[in-house]
């Protein structure tokens, strides 16, 4: 229990100190369901990210997309999201964008680790901007470090890094296009049900680092 309580308490320190260094503020659902007995499941996201940890809207972001199980340890998905976006300050000047992508999700352990590689393609329709494409490559790791698994009742450690490369013919975009390195504490609510705190590292381009504070909900439900 003293480690719990560390964990907690050195995890609020760090995000004290980068709220003092004008933390952005994401709120985030991830929700997966599993289509009665089939392999199929949908996926649906929505975030909500702040210039601030509130009070200055950024961006609106929801994902929808059908996954498949092509084995226990591997799953292919197809989906689209919708993204809206706001300048910081005033004006807004919001614009919309319209993506498309296509991605395979390979996981294993490694003892307590569990592991996760994510690589994501995305066709980006960007209001009055010619087309766009991405990839991205993520790997995850949760930490059980209450229990030997993830079930109702588990503290985990949370970490995952993923870098975002540009493939369009565009000669004023880098390849490189950014950088999203993150450590979080989480609970496990239910077998099915996990909430997260973490903060994230965001470097875009060559501009300066931001930092992010996320709180995650992590969900999965069967239709039955």
């Amino acid at each position: 229990m003293k480690f719990i309580f560390t964990c907690i308490f050195l995890f609020f320190s760090v995000w004290s100190l980068f709220a003092q260094q004008q933390a952005q503020g994401w709120l985030v659902y991830f929700g997966n369901t599993a289509i009665k007995s089939s392999k199929f499941s949908i996926h649906h996201e929505l975030q909500l990210r702040d210039y601030q940890l509130g009070g200055d809207h950024n961006q609106t972001l929801l994902r929808v997309g059908l996954e498949y199980a092509v084995k226990p340890f591997l799953t292919v998905t197809g989906g689209y999201g919708f993204i809206y976006t706001e300048a910081e300050n005033t004006p807004n000047n919001p614009f919309l964008e319209h993506r498309i992508y296509q991605e395979a999700t390979l996981k294993h352990t490694v003892d307590r680790f569990f592991i996760r590689h994510r690589f994501r393609l995305e066709e980006r329709f960007i209001e009055d901007r010619t087309f766009r494409g991405r990839g991205r490559y993520s790997l995850f790791m949760d930490v059980p470090l209450t229990k030997r698994d993830l079930g109702k009742g588990a503290v985990y450690a949370a970490v995952y890094d993923e870098v975002f490369l540009n493939i369009s013919k565009d000669d004023n975009l880098d390849v490189f296009d950014r950088n999203r390195l993150y450590g979080g504490i989480g609970y496990k609510v239910a077998a099915n049900l996990g909430i997260q705190l973490g903060y994230m590292r965001q470097n875009v381009e060559k501009k300066r680092a931001t930092n992010h504070v996320l709180l995650s909900l992590h969900h999965r439900m069967k239709w039955q």
